[in-house]
């Protein structure tokens, strides 16, 4: 689920305007990837990255995240500087261009500015200034791009060739822009990495004062639903969970658990623990008794914990069988009459006699799925780095148990 790494370039320059809001962040997977991304950038030079896998983990802390309660942790390998991009529409109004990050020493990192002068409106050209960053380690650190002092470059962004040296003083980014015409669109990058030393990154915030958006690194946001196989006469059903995430991509070595309760009890009790294959979890139970079942995902450091609306499993029909041909009465023996009275009375009528037959009973119809509504909500990120306090997920077949164990 890795989302796309994406180095500066003239792609994004305009942003669109924003509000005050808080965005949740499945993974690397960013909303508007135009305007906030992930950036991979040289540590010496913008474009001079060394060759490297990125391999991004999501884990609970270290410590109290920023915001939410995870983040995103990586180790690289030196050289290369990973971290947020923010493409603005204007850099004198942006005031906020930030990450947290949280490394587990001393760690060096490296911002860039990207700025476009009146004058070059509609090229490729751009200026681009460079800053270099430190964090002490140990607690959470945020970096605002927007005040760095930075050294200037201009560079063609389709050739990616420098064309122009800027001051040999560094300068802050309204320094820059007043000595250049004004205002203009651009880019921010904050990175870590540089040394190879372990680092988490968390809330991404970007925006004018008054108008931030903030950023929030979490798990994957995942759905379960439920459903069965078989027929009302089979003594077995096989009841299918299915694990979706927010973002379409699987959770790498998932688990559900098959849960049941009794009618009239609110108590759920585990059945069985079944791996999910390409996002699908069965397992069987006997029609013995009336009971609800619930697939279950447990939440991991990658993705969220749901839960699957009930489906009740009601016994075995009874088995009909045919009700007894009723028994008929013989025939009366005929005898002959004696002499009738002289004085005949009424005679007596006995009752019409009639045998009626049982009503076979007939199965009711019973209903198989209750009206409980789904309880809630890992790409599949693979990693080796990132919170140092609880449990981190990858891709891997292997689960660590925090950032901050490799």
């Amino acid at each position: 689920m890795v989302a796309a790494l994406t180095a500066i370039g003239v792609v994004g320059l305009a942003a669109p305007s924003y509000a005050d809001r808080t965005v949740t962040v499945q993974g690397t997977s960013f909303p508007d990837p135009a305007s906030v991304n992930l950036s991979l950038v040289g540590c010496a030079d913008l474009y001079q990255r060394g060759d490297e896998q990125l391999v991004p983990r999501i884990g609970v802390g270290p410590g109290e995240a920023p915001s939410g309660t995870r983040s995103l942790g990586w180790d690289l390998a030196g050289g290369n500087a990973v971290g947020a991009l923010f493409a603005v529409d204007s850099m004198l109004r942006t005031g906020t261009a930030s990450m947290a990050v949280n490394s587990a020493g001393r760690a060096t990192g490296v911002a860039y500015a990207g700025y476009q002068e009146p004058a070059d409106a509609g090229t490729s050209l751009l200026w681009l200034g460079r800053s270099e960053l430190v964090s002490p380690g140990g607690a959470w650190q945020t970096i605002d791009a927007t005040t760095r002092l930075y050294t200037w470059t201009k560079y063609d962004m389709a050739t990616r060739n420098p064309v122009a040296p800027g001051p040999g003083a560094p300068t802050t980014v309204p320094d820059f822009a007043a000595a250049h015409g004004g205002d203009g669109p651009g880019v921010y990058t904050i990175g870590f990495g540089c040394d190879g030393t372990p680092f988490s990154m968390d809330q991404l915030q970007v925006g004018a004062p008054g108008s931030v958006t903030t950023y929030d690194v979490e798990g994957l946001q995942t759905a379960v639903t439920i459903s069965a196989s078989g027929s009302n006469a089979d003594k077995q059903v096989t009841l299918v969970g299915r694990l979706h995430t927010g973002t379409g991509d699987p959770v790498t070595n998932a688990t559900m658990v098959l849960e049941r309760r009794l009618p009239g009890s609110s108590a759920w009790r585990p059945v069985v623990v079944a791996d999910v294959d390409h996002g699908i979890a069965s397992a069987t139970v006997q029609r013995d008794e009336r009971a609800f079942y619930r697939w279950r995902f447990v939440a991991r450091p990658l993705a969220e914990g749901s839960t699957s609306e009930e489906w009740l499993v009601d016994l075995m029909p009874p088995v009909q069988t045919d009700p007894p041909s009723p028994t008929g009465s013989p025939d009366p023996t005929q005898h002959p009459s004696d002499p009738p009275p002289s004085s005949p009375s009424p005679s007596e009528s006995s009752p019409p006699g009639s045998t009626s037959e049982s009503p076979t009973e007939t199965p009711a119809e019973h209903p198989t799925e209750s009206l409980a509504e789904s309880a809630s909500a890992s790409a599949s990120v693979s990693a080796s780095a990132g919170p140092t306090d609880a449990p981190d997920e990858s891709a891997s077949p292997s689960e660590s148990n925090s950032h901050g164990t490799r």
